[in-house]
């Protein structure tokens, strides 16, 4: 007796997949929002909520929305097709957008106070894309330097003052 192999979808039956998903989690809860895959590149899924309920699905900073996009990902990849695997992006009511921008600009405005004081600044604990984010908005900054320490989750980054290379 021989046995059959399931065809492996390809990145794209996945992300439809993971739309399919979101959309039927959406239904269930009865919000009033919308789904939409807005981008395929790659491995990476990108997925907007929008709608007139799509921020109850954030949370406290972002952390609903994390765990949606982890069951949605657990439900798509959950690797009964071998290695074929996708990165989701889930956003609702375009979150992640401000957060990164709120982000950068709470990382210049302590990179400006580090630089005027010449003390450490320590900004509260992060998860790792967002520190990433922080990471390389001061990287090109030739008067301070970042680094992570702590661990998770309540890993944080330090600002401080560029050593000299002297």
């Amino acid at each position: 007796m021989t046995q059959e192999r399931a065809e492996v979808p390809t990145a794209d039956d996945l992300a439809q997949q993971a739309v399919a998903h979101v959309s039927h989690l959406v239904e269930a809860a009865q919000l009033n929002a919308s789904v939409k895959l807005t981008s395929l590149e790659g491995d990476i899924v990108n997925i907007d909520i929008d709608g007139e309920d799509a921020s109850l699905l954030i949370g406290r900073r972002g952390q609903v929305l994390d765990a949606l996009q982890y069951l949605v990902l657990v439900m798509t990849t959950h690797d009964k097709y071998g290695s074929n695997r996708l990165r989701i992006h889930l956003d609702a009511d375009g979150y992640r957008q401000r957060r990164a921008d709120s982000l950068r600009d709470l990382a210049r405005s302590l990179a400006d106070q580090v630089r005027a004081t010449g003390e450490e600044a320590v900004i509260e604990p992060l998860n790792a894309l967002e520190r990433r984010i922080v990471h390389t908005e001061l990287v090109d900054d030739p008067d301070v330097e970042t680094y992570s320490e702590g661990e998770e989750p309540h890993r944080h980054i330090v600002i401080t003052p560029r050593r000299s290379d002297s």
